[in-house]
């Protein structure tokens, strides 16, 4: 089987790291089972590399572009609003495109350069639409589940994946991970697993969060895991309707923009940062990444995401 050379680029939103494949700019030509295994092939041989997952840019016949995001144990989901950040800003350097759209599975979803949200910080923005539920799914809203916790009352909603979140005092983050093992593993109630995410209002325009996430776990932050969280506070808190929230979380801080009336749907904007490209040399065969080439560095990026974490989370503890 022939050698395949990859573009690729290290990645974050919210410092929520990717490997990103270019597979628009030059043709990828994976079978649909290398996707995947070169996913958990990435995540152990480039164990020094902070990887919570691989994204794929991809042509689309419907969009200008189409995203795959596999997690890092392998399983693809269905969206994620810090990886869509990314392919955005990698879109927009081929194409110059501003404003895009990209194909993903839970849809058709539009992104947008914007401002940068700190100086130097490069931003994009994705609305996500909240997914309504059928009939035959388990939803809940402030309800306690005792087979989870019976002290905390559940929230839950679709943003494309699936999420349960909890308003707490204080974060424990024995119990968030024990919370989130058990949704994931093999739960009664959820059977496809789901990300769980604690958090607290701080004020009337920031709140703090914490996600344990599905394919993944303890996560720096989930960008649909901040969108559910900004819909479910509105919807509770007049008060925090119809404005952009800060959503802080352990990777920094994004903006959450919730519309809770006509179709629920939240703008996310948020930073894309780059930090190293690399040309590797993979074997699908051998399943065995042969060499990897650094090709680009991008240290004034993370030294100015960096300040922007240390300002914005100044004082700060979760």
């Amino acid at each position: 089987m022939t050698n395949k050379s990859l573009k690729v680029t290290h990645c974050h939103g919210s410092e929520n790291y990717f490997l990103l494949i270019d597979g628009l700019s030059t043709p990828l030509d994976f079978t649909e089972s290398q996707y995947q295994t070169f996913c958990l092939d990435a995540i152990e041989q480039l164990s020094y590399l902070p990887i919570d997952g691989i994204l794929y840019l991809l042509p689309s016949q419907t969009a200008d572009a189409r995203m795959r995001i596999f997690n890092k144990d392998g399983t693809e989901a269905e969206m994620c609003g810090n990886g869509f950040r990314c392919i955005g800003k990698k879109l927009y350097l081929i194409t110059g495109k501003k404003q895009f759209y990209i194909e993903t599975m839970s849809g058709i979803l539009q992104g947008r350069k914007e401002e940068d949200i700190f100086p130097g910080i490069d931003s994009y923005s994705v609305k996500i639409p909240v997914v309504e539920q059928s009939d035959k799914d388990t939803t809940f809203y402030d309800t306690e589940i005792d087979e989870l916790d019976s002290c905390l009352k559940f929230s839950s909603l679709n943003m494309g994946n699936p999420h349960l979140t909890a308003s707490v005092t204080h974060f424990d983050i024995d119990k968030l991970v024990k919370t989130g093992q058990k949704v994931n593993n093999n739960c009664r109630i959820f059977p496809q697993g789901n990300n769980v995410s604690f958090y607290k209002i701080i004020d009337t325009n920031t709140i703090s969060m914490m996600t344990y996430e599905r394919g993944v776990g303890l996560t720096n932050a989930c960008g649909t895991a901040m969108a559910a969280v900004s819909i479910i506070t509105a919807q509770k808190d007049t008060n925090l309707q119809n404005q952009w929230l800060q959503i802080l979380t352990p990777g920094g801080m994004v903006k959450c923009h919730p519309e809770v009336e006509a179709q629920k749907a939240v703008m996310l904007l948020g930073n894309a940062s780059f930090i190293d490209e690399y040309t590797i040399e993979y074997q699908p065969d051998k399943r065995t990444i042969k060499e990897v080439k650094l090709t680009r560095s991008y240290p004034s990026e993370q030294q100015k995401y960096q300040d922007y974490k240390s300002e914005i989370l100044k004082g700060h503890k979760f």
